[in-house]
């Protein structure tokens, strides 16, 4: 009686290690669903400053790439550019900086 509920056992474990692997099997070949991608045009502005202000620069940009923005749309962007000049003869002080946006 010991060797056929040993035996009841081994059945037991070997279907249960054969239907953990069906079901593994069953969910790798199975598709993900996935959200479809959103692909944002992205477009640059620049603001410059002859005051030599950054702040004032990328506040121009921002302002620029707001202007172009679709109505009611939020206006995401990050800094790509920021560039100047100073020095010279007439000691110009100017700062250039550009925003890449999307809506």
């Amino acid at each position: 009686m010991f060797r056929h509920q040993r035996r009841g056992l081994v059945t037991a474990i070997g279907l249960a290690v054969l239907a953990s692997i069906a079901l593994l099997a069953a969910l790798l070949q199975a598709q993900p669903q996935s959200s479809p991608v959103m692909v944002a045009k992205l477009n640059n502005f620049s603001g410059v400053s002859d005051k030599g202000s950054f702040d004032d620069a990328l506040e121009a940009a921002i302002e620029n790439a707001s202007a172009s923005a679709p109505t009611g749309r939020a206006t995401v962007w990050k800094v790509t550019r920021i560039s100047g000049q100073s020095g010279g003869s007439q000691s110009p002080k100017r700062v250039i900086v550009t925003v890449e946006a999307h809506w």
